[in-house]
């Protein structure tokens, strides 16, 4: 059902309060007080939408990661689809690749508060684990085209390739001043093709 106009800017003006108290004081030092004071609203009108500060959490990070798996949905068949093309056919970011980090991008000040000391500390094991399913379903769509090196094992491999992704991600959003998601997919393209000893160059002179 579609939320009117008032609806959506008080819990605008709400989530906006949430970011900042968590950045400013932690989540777990946060009352209903303050979000009130910090959004200009009554309590009555957050209880009307909220039953305290763990629904509010509880709602905003189920709509994240209900959007999270959505847009990952798209992005991980073009992802594991980019490693069976040259270097390149997949120079460019894809359109998929952009609007995936597009939504990080337009929810960074949120998620990177969550994401913090200051938030949530088990909301980067709930996004992992959709990372993980999202995954799972996007090698089962390509029906054995896609297996996994044999001199790492398959679980490893696997964590590898989640940890990759995420934590360039989450490193990103929590910047001050983040690259514009068009930089970053090429980031993240380039370090799938550079080794990890490559990373460091080491002059024995």
């Amino acid at each position: 059902m579609k939320q009117d106009k008032r609806t959506v800017h008080t819990k605008s003006a709400i989530i906006h309060a949430l970011v900042k108290l968590i950045n400013d004081k932690g989540f777990n030092n946060i009352n209903v007080t303050d979000l009130t004071r910090e959004a200009s609203i009554g309590r009555g009108t957050f209880y009307i939408h909220y039953l305290d500060k763990f629904d509010l959490l509880n709602k905003i990070e189920n709509k994240l990661l209900s959007d999270i798996k959505d847009v990952l949905n798209n992005l991980m068949p073009e992802e594991l689809k980019s490693f069976t093309q040259s270097d390149e056919s997949i120079s460019t970011p894809s359109d998929i690749v952009i609007k995936t980090l597009n939504y990080f991008y337009d929810n960074s000040k949120l998620l990177s508060a969550l994401l913090s000391e200051n938030g949530d500390p088990y909301l980067f094991g709930r996004i992992k684990r959709i990372f993980s399913d999202v995954t799972d379903a996007s090698f089962a769509q390509f029906n054995g085209k896609v297996t996994l090196t044999d001199e790492i094992p398959k679980d490893y491999v696997k964590e590898i390739m989640l940890n990759h992704l995420m934590n360039i991600v989450v490193y990103w959003i929590s910047k001050d001043h983040p690259e514009s998601p068009n930089n970053l997919a090429k980031i993240i393209i380039a370090s799938q093709y550079i080794a990890p000893n490559d990373l460091i160059k080491v002059n024995k002179k």
